[in-house]
């Protein structure tokens, strides 16, 4: 994600999902494979803590002190974020549509990351956001996920 990277400001994101995925942000990482053993990252996921002490270590300056390097919701509804050094607690989405377009508005101006449905904020799902995040999305099975850049509801095209 080093070319669409989110420094500041407010960043609004539709994602139409099918099946089971899981959609949200995370912090630019550069992985080398060849850091791995063959094969290692193959089922890699950054909510996995046997991968939390190479993530934590490429950190830099520009992520700021924010401990929130990845938030994560599922179709299912439920979300979770992660420091890269402990678990966190899940959170079920009251009010949350599966099968319905899914909005997340990143607003680093206040540190948060909520989610929309049906032009409507549902939730807040985490806040302490600062620093550089980029959108990320994954797919179990034969599920499939888009991704289309867009304006947060009440906002207008400048």
């Amino acid at each position: 994600c080093s070319n669409h990277v989110m420094r500041s400001g407010k960043h609004f994101a539709v994602f139409a999902c099918h099946g089971g995925i899981g959609i949200g942000v995370v912090r630019p990482v550069r992985m080398r494979i060849s850091d791995f053993p063959t094969g290692e990252v193959n089922s890699f996921h950054s909510s996995m803590d046997r991968f939390w002490g190479y993530l934590i270590g490429q950190r830099i300056a520009r992520w700021t002190d924010s401990n929130v390097h990845y938030c994560s919701l599922t179709s299912g509804g439920t979300a979770l974020w992660c420091d890269w050094a402990s678990r966190h607690p899940r959170m079920d989405v009251d009010g949350f549509q599966s099968d319905t377009p899914i909005g997340l508005l990143l607003n680093l101006d206040e540190g948060t990351l909520s989610v929309y449905q049906n032009a409507h904020r549902v939730a807040t799902l985490k806040d302490g956001l600062s620093g550089e995040y980029c959108w990320y999305a994954t797919v179990w099975g034969a599920a499939s996920v888009s991704i289309k850049r867009g304006l947060a509801p009440g906002e207008q095209q400048g």
